[in-house]
């Protein structure tokens, strides 16, 4: 029964961002990167599979955590001005099967969205004359990870503070997240002080450089699939950590 909740909350949640033509922004975002990535491909020199999938899928990237930052960050605000959270929980539902619906909802379209973005690369790379590789799947995978790993963040935030706010610290947390690592190898003989800080940054908060693995994937260099998997691992821990998170918080959240 609790799972049942949790589901009909998820696909009410999936129907109603279906409906705000969410997906027809999708496709046409989806034709912008296919067109940029055709007009990159005439003023770069070199292999043109490796530069529709250099610039494919750092678009890919940055648009997904867009999206993400877009759908998380508007987590609960339209429940609570239409009072329809109110609704819901004055049922008899629990919070956390509301807070875990939404986010399953969220997650489930924002994977969606993924695919159909990545589908216009991955035509324009075989269009183009590239060749199938292991590590372009695991590449879109770790997309779909970094960017739930982002909409997770932001709905967090948003349970705590404004719109603004959630957004200015995702954005940062994204950013140190991909820099920490060279940061760290930089900074490592340098302060003492500081390299504890980005250690215990390094162990505590999101490490989004661990899940970008294109650059192995443009010089078709192999990765270990044991590797591979610990990287998913982590996303996916990381993940249900911060759902946890979530849920706790919005148990114990003052609606009024």
């Amino acid at each position: 029964m609790y799972l049942n909740k949790i589901a009909i909350i998820a696909y009410y949640t999936f129907r109603e961002i279906i409906k705000s033509r969410v997906l027809l922004n999708t496709l046409i975002l989806g034709l912008v990167l296919l067109f940029t990535t055709y007009v990159a491909l005439s003023f770069t020199y070199g292999s043109p599979e490796r530069v529709t999938l250099d610039f494919g899928m750092g678009m890919l990237s940055l648009s997904s955590v867009g999206i993400a930052i877009f759908m998380g960050v508007g987590l609960l605000s339209k429940e609570i001005e239409s009072r329809t959270a109110y609704m819901i929980i004055s049922r008899p539902v629990k919070r956390s099967a509301f807070i875990l619906g939404k986010l399953l909802g969220l997650g489930s379209i924002l994977t969606l969205n993924i695919f159909i973005l990545s589908s216009f690369t991955l035509f324009l790379y075989f269009f183009v004359g590239g060749e199938f590789q292991p590590l372009i799947l695991w590449t879109i995978l770790f997309t779909i990870l970094e960017s739930l790993l982002v909409l997770f963040i932001v709905a967090l935030f948003s349970l705590l503070a404004g719109q603004a706010i959630s957004v200015i610290m995702t954005i940062g947390l994204y950013v140190s997240g991909h820099a920490i690592h060279s940061a760290k190898e930089a900074l490592a003989d340098k302060s003492i002080v500081l390299n504890t800080l980005l250690e215990a940054y390094h162990y505590i908060l999101p490490g989004f450089y661990k899940l970008n693995i294109k650059d192995f994937l443009l010089y078709q260099k192999e990765l270990p699939y044991m590797y591979l998997l610990n990287i998913f691992t982590y996303g996916v821990i990381y993940s249900v950590a911060l759902i946890l998170l979530s849920v706790i918080i919005f148990e114990r959240k003052n609606l009024d």
